[in-house]
């Protein structure tokens, strides 16, 4: 893997601008902001502390202490939008962190398997009781579009032209494409941050469908060994319709916000 790396990074110094026509339907889906993404991480990221964070992305305010219910166990997501409203779920089966943006307003919850029944609980401000928040534009400019946790927002901000980023994203350029001996498909596509860390992203399809992206980073330590992150994602869904029930409160959620 890092020898590949090394290699990317020799080939997105030569490469042209070349037009990656699978990725293409993805980017105008995401464009069009009406879609329904569904996905697991597979990779399980590495234990730091006996608790962990695990932060929605976009610096919007949620930032959820967990305990082991989040460690070493591979995490799912579900982006949905229609224009401006939208939702995003990140977790496992026993516990998620929920944000729903409706009509301006962010509402931030978590939704659990509950101890009474074989159902959910959801926990806002107090169990059963959600009070909005005020949608945070800037933070979404400073920072790009939130498709859930930070991993999978790098990954598909990387599909976006760099005219269509936020000024902070890596500016990734396309590097190769290519088939693969069991029937799939793949495109590469790297970037170069400015402490010369190597950031590569290989898509790969089945046919024309989006089905499992990888994600590495690299750099050199100062003993010039290389050390860095790598996670895969599997796509269950990406389509470009938006799960209008899902973009809404749930039954057991009461709105409390005082307007």
């Amino acid at each position: 893997m890092k020898k590949l790396l090394f290699v990317m990074l020799a080939m997105i110094m030569l490469s042209a601008e070349v037009s990656a026509a699978k990725i293409d339907i993805y980017r105008e889906i995401l464009l069009s902001h009406k879609y329904t993404i569904r996905y697991d991480n597979i990779t399980p990221a590495p234990r730091v502390t006996n608790k962990d964070k695990m932060e929605l992305y976009g610096k919007s305010g949620l930032s959820v202490s967990s305990n082991d219910i989040f460690l070493n166990r591979p995490v799912s997501g579900i982006i949905t939008s229609d224009g401006d409203d939208r939702y995003e779920q990140v977790g496992n089966e026993d516990f998620y962190q929920c944000r729903l943006i409706k009509n301006d307003e962010t509402f931030i919850f978590t939704k659990y398997k509950s101890k009474k029944s074989t159902g959910y609980e959801y926990y806002g401000n107090k169990r059963g009781k959600v009070e909005a928040n005020q949608r945070n534009y800037l933070a979404e400019m400073i920072s790009g579009e939130s498709f859930g946790d930070e991993n999978f927002s790098r990954l598909l901000n990387a599909m976006l032209n760099n005219d269509e980023k936020s000024a902070d994203m890596l500016q990734y350029e396309f590097i190769a494409e290519g088939e693969l001996d069991n029937g799939l498909s793949y495109e590469d596509y790297g970037a170069k941050s400015e402490n010369d860390e190597l950031n590569a992203i290989r898509y790969y399809f089945e046919d024309d469908k989006l089905i499992k992206i990888a994600y590495a980073s690299y750099g050199l330590n100062k003993h010039g060994n290389a050390e860095g992150t790598k996670f895969i994602v599997r796509i269950r869904e990406f389509t470009n319709a938006a799960d209008s029930s899902l973009l809404k409160l749930p039954a057991e959620l009461v709105d409390v916000t005082k307007r």
